[in-house]
């Protein structure tokens, strides 16, 4: 009889922590993702304001024409997240991934750290990204991620298209869970009121 009544109490406590994953999940999922700004910009191990002066523009058109040393180009993209639930939305990971002009992934990684929104609030999301330029720089991808330099250092002709596609993830008892789809998140880099 004890062994139903533990039984029982397992079934009732497993099923309501599942109920509890959905309705995070769920919660996650009803959160609007909105571009903000991205800041933190490095290219060759210089700063942005570095990239700006004279120096900077040479050595950008220098690698641009012949991309032949390993160099990260870095910058961390913020994120306006509103939870329009009453309930408290968090996630403990969140998984991405980078691409360019729809076609061209730069970057894939994740942010192991806890982000929590509470209910009828918004909270600035901050990826800290960085990739390899010199990979990059061949074949189709080439032209968007010349793109792409240009616009870090204000110096593009057409804005940058991004798109990130976040899959945060969860805690459920003792298991981390995925949310099932990605989140996609698209913007255009710079954007006309994006300042230095």
């Amino acid at each position: 009889m004890k062994f139903r009544k533990l039984s029982f109490l397992v079934i009732v406590l497993t099923l309501f922590l599942c109920g509890c994953s959905i309705v995070q999940a769920v919660k996650l999922k009803d959160c609007t993702y909105q571009y903000s700004h991205i800041s933190d910009v490095t290219f060759l191990e210089m700063t942005r304001s570095e990239l700006l002066s004279l120096q900077g523009i040479m050595r950008v058109t220098r690698f641009i024409k012949s991309p032949n040393e390993e160099v990260k180009m870095g910058f961390t993209l913020h994120m306006k997240v509103t939870n329009p639930n009453k309930g408290i939305a968090s996630m403990e990971r969140l998984y991405y991934t980078i691409c360019l002009d729809d076609s061209v992934q730069v970057a894939e990684g994740n942010i192991p750290e806890n982000f929590t929104i509470l209910g009828g609030t918004s909270a600035d999301l901050a990826l800290p990204l960085s990739f390899s330029m010199k990979q990059l720089f061949s074949g189709k991808s080439k032209a968007s991620v010349s793109n792409l330099a240009w616009n870090a250092i204000g110096r593009g002709d057409s804005p940058s298209k991004i798109t990130v596609n976040l899959r945060p993830v969860i805690r459920v008892g003792g298991a981390a869970m995925s949310i099932p789809k990605s989140i996609p998140l698209t913007f255009e880099y710079p954007t006309p009121d994006e300042g230095e």
